[in-house]
């Protein structure tokens, strides 16, 4: 079943045409894309500046417990001991 039948001229000169206004149309989405990408850089390094120049630290951070003297190199967290059990075997 076809859902849709592309337009081919027959005429040498309209298919150069069509060809063209195809790369055209390719060129431009490119270049959106590109000024997309450099707006978002820009809107992005505008943030981290206004960021960098307010110098609050995160709210996470501020509220966080003071550590309680751990040694250097230790990360401290509570965890359960899950029983191992017998590895199954693969069903054939």
């Amino acid at each position: 079943m076809i859902l849709f039948r592309t337009f081919r001229p027959r005429h040498p000169l309209a298919r150069f045409a069509v060809a063209v206004l195809g790369a055209v149309v390719v060129a431009g989405f490119i270049a959106l894309s590109l000024f997309a990408i450099v707006a978002l850089a820009i809107g992005g390094g505008v943030f981290l500046l206004l960021k960098a120049l307010r110098g609050t630290p995160r709210p996470a951070a501020a509220k966080a417990a003071p550590s309680r003297g751990s040694a250097p190199g230790v990360i401290e967290g509570e965890y359960v001991i899950v029983q191992s059990a017998p590895a199954r075997e693969s069903a054939r």
